[in-house]
């Protein structure tokens, strides 16, 4: 998120879901947009304690499950037990290394965004994303 407009978009977001606008809840959201890695909640807290030293992980977390729960984050489970957060939510999938546990982005374009649940099923999907999961190139070569 640049300085400027972004950060005016995204105040006037958190309003619009009304959520109130605090230097913290920016300072986490500034922190994930800005870590391409799909970070975790620890990795966003050790980033945002630099600047505001007596923000606790337990803040870290609700904001983020918080931000989850409005739509303005994308939550990703990759093997390990540890959400990682993507800031990018338009469409798109995952793709995990099962070694490194690194997570990249691919583009939904070339997959289909349709799923059909089979009849009978009264479920009403409000998100969805495909995971894939192998090893990226570098762990693959030392294989």
């Amino acid at each position: 998120m640049t300085e400027g407009q972004n950060e005016r978009d995204f105040i006037a977001t958190l309003r619009g879901h009304g959520l109130q606008v605090t230097y913290q809840r920016l300072a986490i959201y500034q922190a994930l947009y800005d870590n391409l890695d799909h970070p975790s909640a620890e990795v966003i807290y050790q980033q945002v304690r630099k600047r505001f030293p007596m923000i606790s992980l337990g803040t870290v977390y609700k904001t983020l499950e918080r931000f989850y729960e409005v739509g303005l984050v994308q939550k990703v489970s990759p093997v390990t037990e540890v959400a990682r957060y993507d800031a990018k939510v338009d469409p798109h999938h995952h793709m995990v290394c099962l070694k490194c546990q690194s997570i990249t982005d691919l583009d939904a374009s070339g997959l289909s965004h349709k799923i059909t649940l089979p009849e009978g099923h009264d479920f009403r999907v409000l998100r969805h994303q495909v995971l894939i999961q192998g090893y990226c190139s570098d762990c693959h070569k030392e294989s």
